[in-house]
């Protein structure tokens, strides 16, 4: 029986690859650092063992008797709040695992990139021959996830069997921090403003991308990358199918480019005088109104990926958040009649749909 080690495997990404080689009668070995909660892990049959990337010598026990190791660990931060361990975890961290995989004799790595370490090309399809591109201060997270790329592109060099996979934006189940998948419970509590930035991104459903990892053991090629995606789609389009998906009756419009530009304009001038992390800059809000649009023939044609319909997987997500209590405030909002006072729409997401509704959307 194959057996691998999980960095990262508490994390949205790594713990639906773990739950995914479990099914695959795979024995399975979490990394996890001691304050590490095992929320999305629990009763499962896993086996546990201490360590962080940040820490070398807790690495070689951990991948001892290890045949694949899924390197999920990392820092997703759009927002510049940390940058400094930002670095250390995406690239330090990066170096730490594949030091002792090499010395480890691990059959194969699977370095779980991002589509962010290819950089900003906007208005192209990108596909896996593009670069960083920007200075790095534009886009703090996608410099760190290329330098990391080129610690992986070193080993390899020296030996180490390592296959490189860049999901685009990942949403589904269990992305406890909500940070791709929020934007569902924040339709849900109708927190989007009714401008969206214009500009779009490419979305893959979570069970997709553990898949496409997962795959890449067996039919990836050492040294080379892999876009892990799904549908490209506008801002506001993929909001609108949320809203539709979720029973918000919420309208909402494109917001026009000038307006970004002013808006942005606007934060970099108060970001300054504002103390502490703040949610929203002038750079995210440029970099959102652009279009990160990706080729994925490579990995579909490769891995023999599934293409699982947006809106099931919308509707998956917010099912699994109102699991989690996500949207009580809002169900204690509704008026005597059961309606939203926001929409006048049912809280009461339709999932799942009937299934003369998904005719003709997968």
């Amino acid at each position: 029986m194959t057996r691998a080690l999980v960095t990262g495997g508490t994390g949205f990404i790594g713990s639906n690859i773990a739950l995914r080689l479990i099914e695959r009668h795979w024995d399975v070995r979490i990394l996890e650092r001691s304050e590490s909660s095992r929320e999305l892990l629990e009763g499962g049959p896993f086996e546990f063992v201490i360590g962080n990337v940040l820490e070398p010598d807790s690495l070689l026990p951990a991948m001892e008797g290890i045949d694949v190791v899924f390197h999920a660990a990392g820092v997703v931060d759009y927002w510049n709040q940390g940058e400094e361990h930002m670095y250390k975890v995406n690239v330090d961290g990066t170096r730490n695992v594949m030091e002792a995989a090499l010395k480890s004799g691990i059959d194969r790595v699977v370095h779980i990139s991002s589509t962010a370490a290819m950089g900003i090309h906007p208005n192209e399809i990108v596909d896996e021959s593009y670069t960083f591109n920007v200075e790095p201060e534009r886009f703090i997270y996608g410099h760190s996830k290329y330098l990391a790329e080129e610690i992986a592109f070193e080993y390899i060099e020296k030996g180490l069997p390592v296959v490189l996979v860049n999901p685009t934006t990942v949403i589904g189940p269990r992305d406890v921090r909500k940070v791709s998948s929020g934007m569902v419970v924040e339709v849900g509590n109708h927190h989007v403003p009714p401008f969206i930035p214009p500009g779009g991104i490419n979305i893959i459903p979570i069970c997709d991308a553990a898949q496409g990892a997962i795959e890449a053991v067996e039919k990836g090629h050492v040294g080379e990358r892999y876009i892990l995606g799904g549908e490209n789609i506008s801002h506001l389009q993929l909001y609108k199918t949320i809203t539709n998906v979720v029973g918000c009756g919420m309208k909402l419009k494109a917001m026009p480019r000038w307006q970004v530009s002013i808006i942005a304009s606007l934060t970099d001038m108060l970001q300054p005088q504002t103390s502490g992390p703040v949610p929203l800059t002038g750079d995210r809000l440029r970099l959102e109104a652009q279009f990160f649009f990706y080729e994925t023939t490579k990995a579909r044609t490769a891995f023999d990926m599934p293409q699982t319909p947006l809106r099931i997987t919308i509707g998956r997500t917010y099912e699994w958040y109102d699991l989690m209590g996500e949207f009580e405030g809002t169900y204690e909002s509704l008026e005597e009649n059961g309606t939203c006072k926001y929409c006048k729409r049912s809280r009461y997401c339709e999932w799942p749909p009937q299934p003369e509704k998904l005719k003709g959307q997968g």
